[in-house]
């Protein structure tokens, strides 16, 4: 391949993401294995879309310029569609420990209109930090309640999780302030290494938390 046409034009970060993808289905996978829990249905979850949004943002960094406008417009609002979804997830998984009965539905509804709205707001706004304004309160309320699972009911599990989502934090701040080490590799490829790492502590978390 000649320099115009490479076969990744943005190798270091498509690779990341790829990684991302296998990591978030295997996370997922085993987590959903867990019976009678819906916490782990939903954690589980948001390791899958977690990976769908790495699959999508790998092909977007790796395939782009090949892509007409009409499929980067897709894949990428997509992957945005991903990245809010598991934010949602991530804080309904939480909040299952602490609601029953008719809050469980409330819930529901109240994830349901704020993806709505998101939605809405993205067809406007379909940039990353438009989808980090909205992920990152939504990370902010799952570690709370994970430190309050932790500090108040004595879930060793929690602690576990509350780490990886600091870390995962760091990252995203590391990727809005497009902090970079090299040339050859980016904010972006530093983001995903550090959100595998956050990834890692978050799955061994939630494999320790008890079914809800």
């Amino acid at each position: 391949m000649s320099e115009k046409h490479p076969i990744l034009y943005e190798p270091t970060t498509a690779i990341t993401d790829y990684i991302i993808f296998i990591l978030g289905m295997i996370f997922g996978w085993f987590t959903i294995q867990i019976p009678d829990s819906q916490f782990h249905q939903l954690w589980g979850t948001a390791f899958f879309f977690v990976a769908m949004g790495g699959l999508l943002g790998g092909t977007i960094h790796g395939f782009g310029p090949r892509l007409t406008e009409v499929q980067q417009t897709i894949i990428w609002r997509s992957t945005l569609i991903f990245i809010a979804t598991t934010g949602l997830l991530l804080a309904m998984s939480v909040a299952i420990i602490f609601v029953t009965g008719k809050g469980e539905n409330a819930l529901y509804l109240t994830a349901a209109v704020l993806l709505i709205m998101y939605y809405i707001r993205m067809r406007d706004q379909d940039s990353f930090r438009s989808a980090v304004t909205f992920y990152l309160p939504l990370m902010g309320i799952s570690l709370f309640g994970f430190l309050v699972a932790f500090f108040h009911y004595g879930l060793a599990g929690a602690l576990s999780v509350s780490i990886g989502l600091l870390v995962c934090l760091a990252g995203s701040g590391v990727q809005v302030m497009k902090i970079s080490l090299h040339e050859k590799f980016n904010h972006n490829d530093l983001f995903h290494v550090i959100q595998m790492f956050g990834m890692f502590l978050m799955y061994r978390g939630g494999m320790d938390m008890p079914p809800f």
